[in-house]
């Protein structure tokens, strides 16, 4: 649309304008119908065929760049003020030599006119003004007035020779120019020029040249933003060189070294990435340790060096499993958070809480995680990192203390963070791992069949995105590998038993030899041989298990609590061969490693009640009397471990109840079959359909029989019938149960009881919580 009256639009902003002046109020020049002049103005001039120089054109350029100038200093940091100044500018360059051009704009405008007018051309005039646009550009974020600067950079270098000293002056700021193009843009089509310019310029300059550090820096810059571009190793070696210069040089100011070593950790730590080089890493870390304090606080000077000094200490911590490094990572990511308290600084510090929890087994540790997760979260409400973060974290909770609220929090942090996730995000693979193997966890406790079909679709998803690293791919193995075993338990589908074992198989051979989470995946495999051990009971079965297991144990360090998986996995295979045949020696070995897997768990958590039904397993195919009572010692505190699984606790007190009757000990029978009596309606549970409940009890039904024979050996036939009909009315009791309850809140509240009744009925089931007794697969490790 061609504006047909602009000298009246002129008329009208001029009047505005003299209002503003004189009652200072800039909401008149913010007003909407002054915007809508300003852009029907720019529209007559972008289209108008009068004289550069006619009389309307400058008065209108000249009131314009005074408008747009006021709209940009009321606040330079508002979101587009930018804009306003780069219009201004535009606005000052219609008029001769800037002439009628807000201040500071006069000045600047009228050396880029001298510089076009000169004649012959002088490169030294192109640069000067290119200079004062750049740093305009640099300090206010415009970049109308950066692509002058670009522009007239690039006609400096046409016209000076590159034999000419002023060339490396010139080439070293067109350096400096695409550096603030990089920041202000996230890209520069100048980046191979000026990395190539800039190091012909600095092979042309003076050692003694007062800015030489600074050149050096900034090529050295440009040289690791080529190297991310361009994956080139050697763009990062003559940044490494570039930056040591400058460490080096005597006359270099403090500032610009600090920065340099800054710079030469990060190029260090890109060449780690690049060749994966220990060395590399290392000398990273003894740059960055020379700008970051020791102790005390860092101060914001140090804020960048130190987030990335605690980076390289996680990073080792990842390829060498040492806890003292991430110890250092947990010091600075704590005074991180105390000096700066962003949403991120918190994810880095719950992370690093977590991994030292998973080495030293501290609860502390773990609650310290969950919460500033919990706060990361809080503060920024879309943050999927921060949820993902805490789903692992509650996961792992779940899995070492066993409330089932963490498990299912775990479950709906991780869908919320897969859902917040970009469909092209380079994190969706190991957000979809962490659901997978939520949904496991809970899975296998429950067996209930939605879990397993979603954790399926979950790892499918995974595993059929592009780019995926071997160790990512490997996690996504492990995961479905978790999940077929689930399948495997409810199905026994032989197929899926040789599945998991290829796949836990496959995800150990994507780990090069040395990779510290090795001998964890292996676990896996353990469990899967050992799976098919117990329904083969071939030889070949149990050798691999056994082999498994000493090639974990080897590959994974003696004070990480993960062992605990790998000796109660190799336990419950050489457990499971005694049964072919009693060996003195392999029985000993068994309790030992079922021994020593116990030292990983305190007494009263859900692992301590497997491994103890395990070891007394093992030591009741002994016929010393003594390892006999070792035995019902460990299935007695089994049975009473009320954090355990209903199954684990049932088993234990099943064997107890037995062990007990063997040797004539009726009172303490009578005891033990009382408990095993009354979880048979936990393993039931009330929440499970029926026809599931009756799969439960079939594998105890010999539990109430047995009790009662018990009783009755005790000539109490009382306590006989009383287990009789408990044992016997399992799921009569639930029906009994439910009616009453109902019954009772009808009296009282019939419409809520009727609601009730009918949400019961559509819900059909809900979770509940039960495992088989021995050590499940080992909980796949972070991705």
């Amino acid at each position: 649309m061609t504006v047909r009256d602009p000298a009246r639009i002129y008329a009208e902003l001029r009047q505005t304008f003299e209002q503003f002046t004189q009652a200072e109020d800039i909401a008149l020049l913010l007003a909407p119908e002054t915007t809508r002049r300003l852009v029907d103005l720019m529209e007559w001039i972008s289209e108008t065929e009068e004289e550069l120089r006619s009389p309307l054109l400058l008065r209108v350029a000249r009131l314009m760049a005074w408008v747009h100038l006021n709209r940009w200093q009321d606040d330079p940091s508002r979101e587009g003020a930018s804009g306003e100044l780069d219009r201004a500018l535009a606005m000052s360059f219609l008029m001769p030599y800037g002439q009628g051009a807000p201040q500071p704009l006069d000045e600047l405008v009228n050396h880029v006119h001298q510089a076009l007018m000169a004649d012959p051309a002088d490169p030294a005039l192109f640069q000067n003004a290119a200079g004062e646009l750049v740093a305009m550009a640099n300090r206010y974020g415009c970049t109308g007035a950066l692509n002058h600067g670009l522009r007239y950079m690039t006609r400096a270098l046409e016209l000076a020779s590159e034999e000419d000293p002023l060339w490396a002056i010139v080439a070293l700021n067109f350096c400096t120019a695409v550096l603030v193009e990089w920041r202000l843009t996230g890209e520069s089509e100048r980046l191979d020029a000026a990395a190539d310019r800039g190091l012909r310029a600095l092979g042309r300059l003076q050692t003694s040249d007062p800015n030489l550090a600074v050149y050096l820096n900034q090529v050295g810059r440009l040289l690791m933003l080529r190297s991310v571009k361009g994956r080139s190793i050697e763009d990062v070696d003559r940044a490494i060189e570039l930056y040591t210069r400058t460490v080096g040089t005597d006359t270099a100011p403090e500032e610009v070294v600090r920065q340099a070593l800054e710079e030469l950790g990060l190029a260090w730590k890109q060449r780690h990435r690049m060749s994966g080089r220990d060395g590399d890493l290392d000398q990273a870390m003894d740059a960055l340790s020379q700008v970051v304090p020791d102790r005390g606080p860092l101060g914001p000077a140090s804020h960048a060096a130190a987030d990335t000094l605690a980076s390289c200490w996680e990073e080792r911590a990842r390829r060498t499993d040492e806890a003292e490094d991430l110890g250092h990572a947990l010091r600075l990511r704590s005074l991180l958070v105390a000096e700066r308290t962003a949403p991120q600084d918190l994810i880095d510090l719950a992370g690093v809480q977590e991994r030292l929890f998973q080495r030293s087994g501290r609860a502390d540790l773990l609650d310290a995680s969950i919460d500033n997760y919990t706060r990361a979260q809080a503060a920024d409400l879309g943050n999927a990192t921060a949820l993902i973060g805490l789903a692992w974290a509650l996961k792992l909770r779940f899995e070492y203390f066993g409330d089932g609220a963490d498990r299912d929090e775990a479950i709906s942090a991780a869908r919320r963070a897969v859902d917040l996730t970009p469909p092209n995000h380079g994190s969706l693979g190991r957000r979809l791992a962490v659901l997978a193997s939520a949904l496991t966890t809970r899975a296998q406790m429950t067996g209930n069949t939605p879990d397993l079909v979603e954790g399926l679709e979950v790892i499918e998803r995974a595993l059929s995105l592009p780019d995926e690293s071997d160790e990512d791919r490997a996690q996504q193995l492990l995961n479905k590998s978790a999940l077929v075993a689930v399948r495997y338990g409810l199905s026994n589908d032989v197929e899926d038993e040789d599945l998991q074992i290829e796949l836990c198989r496959e995800a150990v051979e994507l780990l090069p030899n040395g990779h510290p989470k090795k001998g964890l995946y292996r676990t896996n495999l353990i469990s899967a041989h050992l799976q098919r051990y117990r329904r083969t009971r071939q030889e070949d079965d149990l050798e691999a298990t056994l082999r498994a297991g000493e090639l974990a144990l080897a590959e994974t360090p003696a004070d990480h609590p993960r062992r605990l998986g790998i000796l109660s996995n190799t336990g419950l295979a050489l457990l499971g061969s005694l049964k072919d045949g009693f060996d003195e020696a392999r029985l000993r070995r068994t309790v030992e490693l079922f021994t020593k897997a116990l030292t990983y768990t305190a007494e009263g958590q859900p692992l301590d009640a497997m491994l103890r039904v395990n070891r007394g397993t093992a030591l009741r195919h002994s016929n010393r009397p003594e390892d006999m009572e070792r035995a019902l010692r460990d299935w007695c505190t089994a049975a009473r471990n009320e954090a355990a699984s209903p199954d684990v606790r049932l088993a234990a007190a099943t064997a107890w109840a037995r062990g007990c009757a063997e040797l004539g000990w009726w009172p303490d029978a009578v005891t033990a079959y009382s408990l095993a009596v009354d979880l048979l309606t936990s393993v039931a549970s009330l929440q499970l359909q029926h026809a599931d409940q009756e799969t439960r009890l079939t594998k105890w039904a010999r539990v109430a029989w047995e009790a009662v024979a018990a009783a009755l050996e005790k000539d109490d036939p009382d306590r006989a019938l009383e287990l009789l009909e408990a044992g016997r009315c399992v799921q009569w009791n639930h029906q009994l149960r439910n009616a009453g309850e109902l019954a009772l809140l009808a009296d009282s509240h019939p419409e809520l009881a009727a609601e009730i009744e009918g949400i019961s009925a559509a819900l059909g089931v809900v979770w509940s919580e039960a495992v088989t007794p021995g050590f499940p697969h080992a909980p796949a490790t972070r991705p």
